[in-house]
């Protein structure tokens, strides 16, 4: 009974007062409130890999312009140490630097730039090290430096100043191979993850480096793409012990629609999205050729049908690979070929919420509902790509003749061109047929070490039958003899059925000639 009293009452009030939820909350005053320290322990669980951990510091580095970073991960023979990241951007001064280190510090985007909360240094890097120190020199400047620990944050947001001669040998050090004096050192110590590498960094490194090597050269693959590449990233270890360094490994692009020749005809294909109240978005939509074994395509290894779906890019920096954000079903092998590269322009960047850690998108549902109506220039519709990338996945594959060595010198010009026209051939290799003493039971020899098919001068006149000799006589024979032997020219040696072949070959050849004599 008291239950039904207490929500009348509850519902009286509501109809009697219903016109607050509406007003202005009225405000009597304001008084500021400090974070608690313990935020610190927020950013250990915040949803970094270490891997893009690392790519956001590398999109610090390239809104400072840099044009090459080197990781480094610093090691002994028996453990991991530290790791740094070294740029030759910009560099900071004593204020840039303070502010760059403030939790929730306040700075100023350009419009292409790829930092988006003012976080991603600290969030990204307290979540892989307890220590996070920044070193760094702009130009005509000093080097500065200071170091966050997170025991200290937490005591009261406690950041440590580096010594300036320190920073000043530590940058002129790091930098010595970029040749100039300005840069920034992000250097992590206490990385939790390199616990693992204890008394096994060797291997450690390898799968770190394999795995970091494929994250970079995809989300960054339009940086570090073309014969001046705007990016160059280079990974090595340092052993203190020895002092001595590895070689740099390079980070290659890895793109996600890099095929030769596209999976449909007609495809890639764009697709207009027209999203009420914000305007159209364009959908470049691809199909990759089925049972592809390109390097884009597996992006790394794993399962290929998780990297289905959209591929969202904001100023360049891939920020999802793969995924069809509540469109249809992640991960359904039937539509592994299909991927759709979507570049945000800045007025869509506050209707697709990108996450913290610019690992995924989130898209709102009226996105969805809209690729359902989405429309190339052809008035093809959204979902007609969908259906035509599952055709090509189920369909067989066309069979296609290997590439072969082409016809060299001693064949006509004629019987070469028809033959790259209906073939391909394997570059910088080609079957030259030539003339030569051979043994008499003999009608032809393959030479593997020179690409010559050489044929027994001893009976190049009665085949002529009294026509005149010249390198390219006999164009039926010598054609003949080619497509005959020109896959024996590519191992590295015969197989014993291969020699009976041949054998054979030559007695009926010889016995041939020998009538024609």
């Amino acid at each position: 009974m008291t239950n039904s009293v207490g929500s009348h009452a509850i519902s009286q009030g509501n109809e009697m007062d219903s016109r607050v939820w509406i007003e202005d909350v009225p405000i009597t005053g304001q008084k500021v409130i400090e974070p608690d320290a313990r935020v610190v322990d927020a950013f250990q669980n915040i949803g970094y890999s270490l891997e893009a951990a690392l790519a956001d510091l590398i999109d610090n580095s390239i809104d400072a312009a840099a044009k090459h970073v080197l990781v480094r991960f610093v090691r002994t023979d028996n453990e991991l140490h530290s790791l740094d990241v070294v740029d030759d951007g910009r560099g900071m001064n004593d204020t840039e630097i303070d502010r760059a280190m403030k939790f929730g510090g306040q700075r100023t985007y350009q419009t292409g730039d790829l930092g988006m909360y003012g976080m991603g240094l600290k969030a990204a890097s307290l979540s892989q090290a307890d220590n996070l120190t920044v070193i760094s020199r702009a130009n005509r400047s000093k080097a500065v430096g200071r170091r966050w620990q997170a025991k200290e944050a937490r005591r009261g947001w406690q950041c440590d100043v580096v010594s300036g001669q320190f920073a000043s040998e530590a940058l002129d050090a790091a930098l010595s191979g970029f040749e100039l004096s300005h840069g920034t050192i992000v250097r992590w110590d206490q990385v939790r993850d390199f616990r693992k590498a204890s008394g096994r960094v060797d291997a450690y490194i390898q799968r770190i480096r394999s795995s970091l090597t494929v994250h970079l050269g995809l989300q960054l693959h339009r940086f570090l793409a073309g014969d001046r590449p705007r990016l160059q990233i280079l990974v090595n270890t340092l052993n203190v012990d020895t002092g001595q360094a590895s070689p740099n490994f390079r980070v290659t692009p890895l793109d996600p629609f890099s095929y030769a020749h596209p999976g449909s005809r007609g495809y890639p294909k764009d697709f207009r999205v027209t999203i009420p109240q914000v305007g159209d978005l364009t959908c470049h939509a691809h199909i990759w050729p089925a049972r592809t074994k390109e390097a884009g395509y597996k992006l790394g290894g794993g399962s290929v049908a998780r990297r289905q779906g959209f591929y969202f890019y904001r100023n360049d920096r891939l920020l999802q690979a793969g995924g069809w954000n509540n469109y249809r079903e992640d991960g359904e092998p039937h539509l592994s070929l299909a991927r759709v590269a979507i570049d945000l322009p800045q007025r869509f960047q506050s209707f697709f919420s990108v996450r913290f850690n610019k690992a995924a998108v989130d898209a709102p549902r009226s996105f969805v509902d809209a690729l359902e109506h989405a429309k190339s220039p052809d008035n093809k519709l959204f979902p007609e790509f969908v259906e035509r990338a599952q055709v090509v996945y189920r369909s067989k594959p066309e069979r296609k003749l290997d590439p072969v060595f082409a016809p060299g010198r001693g064949i006509r010009a004629a019987v070469a061109e028809s033959v790259r026209s209906t073939r391909s051939v394997i570059p910088r290799h080609s079957i030259d047929v030539v003339w030569a003493n051979l043994p008499r039971k003999t009608f032809f020899e393959i030479d593997r070490e020179s690409d010559q098919l050489l044929l027994n001068k001893r009976f190049r006149n009665v085949l002529l039958a009294g026509r005149p000799a010249s390198s390219a006589d006999l164009p039926v024979i010598k054609t003949l003899l080619y497509l005959l032997t020109e896959e024996l020219f590519h191992g590295e040696r015969q197989s014993g059925i291969e020699r009976q072949r041949l054998d054979a070959y030559q007695a009926a050849l010889v016995a041939a000639a020998r009538e024609e004599e």
